[in-house]
């Protein structure tokens, strides 16, 4: 099966209408030249494809409209969608070797039955989507697998790395916190040693794909999200509260630079607090400008 395309012409248009630099894009991919990034633009070299999703992330794009792929995926085809490289694999399946992936995707040896259900969960999958790819992988022509209901087409970042990096996508470069002060502030927060510098950094470069209950809830409390938020499949429930966090970043922003007079300000969060009221003072009608 074809892998995604990537379209050098697009990524570029959106990363400069995104206002960033080919050196934050670096940055973000843990890429210390930023003239690799440079040759993806020109079309002079292609990244590898389980660095798309990260790409489309940064640039505010949807996977599938940045970067389409031609055909039904196979189970590599899944792997690089949620972000993971072979090796990745290995902190689902439990082995010290990807050969059991590797052999999957190259049509050699069956998945064991054992490693299916914690790898349709980390790719983002049902059990069926699945192994309809492992068919394709082994050369079957198989039809798209029913969608279940609770099993949606991912709208917005679903693994924790991509979940992470959205949030963060909301502060400038100079107000993002590092993983450090993440450990630190979700430690404060839950009161007692959870998180290390090193773990947040695993857990956003995508190379610990799963947590426990208490590192998950320390994590949300250091980005001020809800508990739930890195435990929900629900694409929608992500969207908005990624969405609604970036929001509240760029009110306080707003207020905070004193951009307009006081009065104005107290009407701007008045018509915020009726917004999410559901308009009990009326239609929660937007704060007029004044000249």
């Amino acid at each position: 099966m074809p892998e995604r395309r990537f379209d050098a012409s697009g990524f570029r248009s959106a990363r400069v209408l995104r206002a960033m630099t080919q050196a934050q894009v670096a940055a973000a991919l843990g890429i210390k030249d930023q003239s690799v990034v440079s040759r993806y633009e020109s079309g002079d070299a292609s990244p590898p494809a389980e660095k798309l999703p990260r790409l489309a992330a940064l640039v505010g794009e949807r996977l599938d409209d940045l970067f389409p792929r031609p055909g039904l995926p196979t189970l590599a085809d899944l792997r690089c969608d949620a972000g993971m490289t072979q090796k990745d694999t290995t902190a689902v399946t439990q082995t010290g070797s990807p050969s059991p992936v590797r052999a999957a995707e190259g049509g050699r040896r069956k998945l064991a039955p054992h490693y299916v259900a914690p790898l349709a969960e980390a790719y983002g999958v049902s059990v069926e989507e699945l192994l309809a790819a492992e068919r394709r992988s082994f050369g079957e022509d198989v039809p798209a697998a029913p969608q279940h209901p609770q099993v949606r087409q991912p709208v917005g970042p679903q693994s924790i790395a991509r979940k992470i990096t959205a949030l963060l996508e909301g502060a400038s470069e100079q107000e993002r916190p590092t993983d450090t002060e993440l450990a630190e502030l979700g430690n404060a927060r839950a009161g007692r040693t959870i998180l290390s510098g090193p773990l947040v950094t695993s857990l956003r470069l995508g190379r610990r794909t799963h947590a426990g209950p208490e590192v998950l809830d320390a994590l949300a409390a250091a980005l001020d999200v809800p508990a739930m938020f890195f435990e929900t499949g629900d694409a929608e429930v992500t969207a908005v509260v990624t969405n609604l966090r970036a929001a509240r970043i760029g009110l306080a922003a707003v207020v905070a630079r004193g951009a307009e007079g006081e009065s104005q300000n107290a009407e701007l969060m008045r018509w915020v607090a009726d917004m999410f009221a559901g308009g009990k003072h009326g239609d929660a009608s937007p704060p007029q400008a004044t000249s």
